[in-house]
């Protein structure tokens, strides 16, 4: 199979404008080794100084867009994964905003116990807490966000109780029957 050759700036230019050409394509790069990595090290620099000039602010924000984007990457994973789970993810938020617990569950109108008791997965959170989240990141990680990774873990519990699940089963009485159709 041969390989489809590029086409040469004269004949681009022949049918295009110059600026139609750049906007419509990406050229390779001809620069040497050392060049590329001149030019990857002056990129480099500029990107230290763009981020060493960024305010606290503008760091938690980009930091919680970027938690926002892994948690829509998980949420097309099909597999439950633990980092993942809704204590995890709130145990992050609370350190990306660097507060104590105390002082988190202050914000949020919530018993710092509740909180601790959540996130040691010994309490499940509720909607209402989702939402006080929700308002409280300025929606930047919407109520459903919260509710889909604690569902992720529920439904990732339900699969895979089977002593829990066998202990329900022996609860019921008069279950349907159907024949089994070859």
């Amino acid at each position: 199979m041969s390989k489809k050759q590029e086409p040469k700036y004269e004949e681009l230019s022949k049918q295009y404008t110059d600026e139609e050409i750049a906007e419509s394509f990406v050229f390779r790069s001809t620069l040497s080794k050392a060049e590329k990595q001149a030019a990857d090290e002056e990129l480099r620099k500029l990107r230290f100084e763009a981020l060493k000039s960024m305010s606290d602010e503008q760091i938690l924000q980009g930091e919680l867009i970027r938690m926002k984007l892994l948690m829509q990457d998980y949420f097309i994973q099909p597999e439950y994964l633990n980092e993942f789970s809704f204590a995890n993810q709130l145990k992050r938020y609370i350190h990306l905003l660097n507060k104590s617990m105390v002082a988190f569950a202050t914000d949020i109108g919530i018993h710092k116990t509740k909180l601790s008791r959540i996130i040691n997965e010994k309490e499940n959170p509720n909607v209402d807490l989702m939402y006080r989240l929700e308002h409280h990141s300025d929606h930047m990680i919407p109520a459903t966000y919260w509710y889909k990774l604690h569902s992720r873990k529920l439904e990732e519990e339900i699969r895979k109780n089977d002593e829990k699940r066998s202990l329900e089963y022996k609860k019921v009485k008069n279950r349907l029957s159907f024949k089994k159709s070859a």
